[in-house]
């Protein structure tokens, strides 16, 4: 099958498939309407790119099990699921549909939270995870795309369970190495890792850097090569000391270097927990346009002190899960049965009960999805959607550049994205782009490049990753002598105090992080690095 249209009635008619939610590197979401009692519902399912692939079995076999992990949580901040079943050979997980939208979209459309707000839903996701590690579940892909925000009372709630695995404190474990570039600790890089409640330390602490920044963290394996991640404060001088100290303890590299559980970080974090849980949080509407900013520190008044880091007091904070009825979920061979008698993870559960791939004679292309781009690659998420949107403000077309990228010919892929940079510029004629050009140059294009440097190079390459580097050394929008030639040599642009010319780089996945594209060294730009990193940083491109 391909995926379900509008008006597609399933399971007998109970649930009428309305519109699609979101698509992501394995799932896609549905908005559905229960026709018995007449609520909305989300319902997921593994999505056509899956379904078409040999190992179907082994996917579907995932997913049910992250539907009946999601299914024995009963707690107010993790999305509920309300039925697990099957249409035809697609398992299908029914969930509460929530209304309201998630923090990266949320954030990004306020132009940031006040610090208050992001501790509140920090805190609420914090109780979530605690709860689950107690079940012996870790997250693993803790971020703000996967908090949502209930429109009715503004409370954060979990979801997206695919990642989670089943853990045992500081015992080393295999796992999949899947992960979120910037929010995923140095331990998930490894199939074979020590894991515990402190690998969600990190992408929870993580997330808040993110929503009080709007900046991504730079990633743990470039970190753990060198580069500084850079701290809070610097991007938004108006966060307490507190949380800026919170936010790199519970983002300290080496995972015995962090809080060793959720409830010890938030300690941290959080001194006037009550102050801040009481406060009104104002709703935006998803329709509403507007961006206010960050509230500065000289007009909010806050309830977060910037506490010195050698006073920070240690309070409990309990974190109870609200109770809820238990679930029932249906199995269409045997009866209704409760979720706790249930252990979707015994090996017995696909004995004799092979699950094959199901195809219906739909058509497969699906238009209805080409508006939905996630922003998986925004995250520089390592799960990807196979087929990328080359979106581009000035009708360039990018699909020659991803052919050279996908194929690793790093020396033609750098040739053709100074070709298409001159393009979009409309500098063809000149061969060259002036900074007051380059102020003006479309951010949607850079967008796209900077995403097919990042994919292929499986994060190694790329106009953002420059970027990072380049902030992590001091490097602003004014030029610094200095800092120039620490990035160049950072970079491998410079070797013992000499330029290299751009025909002598390493066109290899063995250059150094952030090596290529070229474009800031090469003479393509006027006052390079800094004409291109300005217009970076007014893009917002992380």
């Amino acid at each position: 099958m391909s995926y379900w249209k509008t008006g597609r009635i399933i399971q007998k008619g109970k649930y009428v498939i309305e519109k699609v939610l979101g698509a992501g590197g394995a799932g896609i979401t549905y908005r559905a309407k229960d026709v018995e009692i007449g609520n909305v519902v989300a319902i997921k399912t593994l999505n056509a790119t899956i379904q078409a692939q040999k190992n179907f079995a082994k996917h579907q076999e995932r997913f049910i099990q992250e539907a009946f992990r999601l299914a024995k949580c009963t707690h107010a901040h993790v999305i509920r699921v309300d039925d697990v079943c099957q249409e035809g050979n697609l398992w299908c997980m029914v969930m509460e549909y929530i209304d309201g939208g998630n923090l990266e979209t949320l954030v990004k459309r306020q132009g940031g939270f006040a610090e208050v707000e992001a501790i509140r839903y920090i805190y609420q996701v914090g109780s979530a995870l605690t709860y689950i590690h107690k079940q012996g579940i870790l997250h693993r892909d803790v971020k703000p795309a996967n908090i949502m925000r209930r429109r009715e009372n503004n409370e954060a709630v979990l979801i997206d369970f695919g990642l989670a695995r089943d853990f045992i404190e500081d015992k080393t474990q295999i796992h999949t190495n899947s992960r979120t570039e910037g929010f995923a600790p140095l331990e998930q890089y490894s199939r074979n890792a020590k894991r515990g409640a402190y690998t969600d330390v990190y992408a929870l602490a993580a997330t808040l850097y993110y929503i009080v920044t709007l900046q991504i963290p730079f990633p743990a394996q470039f970190r753990n090569q060198g580069v500084n991640l850079i701290s809070p404060q610097q991007h938004n001088s108006t966060i307490s000391d507190r949380t800026n100290l919170a936010i790199l303890k519970g983002m300290e590299l080496h995972p015995e270097n962090r809080p060793q559980s959720i409830d010890e970080w938030l300690n941290i974090l959080t001194e006037n927990i009550e102050i801040i849980l009481s406060s009104s949080i104002p709703v935006v509407s998803s329709e509403n346009s507007s961006s206010p900013t960050i509230p500065s520190s000289s007009t909010t008044s806050s309830p977060i002190k910037n506490t010195p880091a050698t006073n920070l007091p240690i309070m409990a904070v309990p974190l109870l899960p609200t109770p809820r009825k238990v679930r029932k979920v249906k199995n269409t061979k045997n009866n209704l049965q409760t979720i706790n008698d249930y252990d979707p993870l015994s090996p017995s559960r696909f004995e004799n009960n092979p699950v094959n791939v199901f195809r219906e004679k739909e058509n497969t292309s699906i238009p209805e999805l080409d508006s939905i781009v996630t922003e998986i690659m925004a995250q520089k998420t390592v799960i990807k959607p196979e087929k990328e949107v080359l979106a581009s403000e000035v009708g360039i077309d990018y699909s020659h550049l991803e052919e050279l990228l996908s194929n690793q010919e790093w020396y033609k892929a750098d040739e053709q994205t100074h070709k298409l940079m001159l393009k979009a510029s409309n500098k063809e004629d000149s061969g060259w782009i002036d900074r007051h050009t380059m102020r003006i140059f479309p951010c949607q294009d850079l967008q796209t490049i900077d995403q097919l440097w990042v994919k292929y190079s499986k994060g190694k390459f790329g106009f953002s990753i420059q970027k990072r580097i380049y902030q992590s050394l001091g490097g602003k929008r004014d030029y610094d002598k200095k800092v120039w030639e620490t990035v160049g040599d950072r970079l491998g642009w410079r070797i013992n105090g000499t330029w290299l010319f751009q025909d002598v780089l390493m066109y290899t996945v063995k250059a150094p992080v952030g090596h290529l594209p070229s474009v800031a060294m090469s003479g393509l730009l006027e006052k390079g690095i800094y004409t291109l990193m300005s217009r970076i940083m007014d893009c917002n491109i992380n």
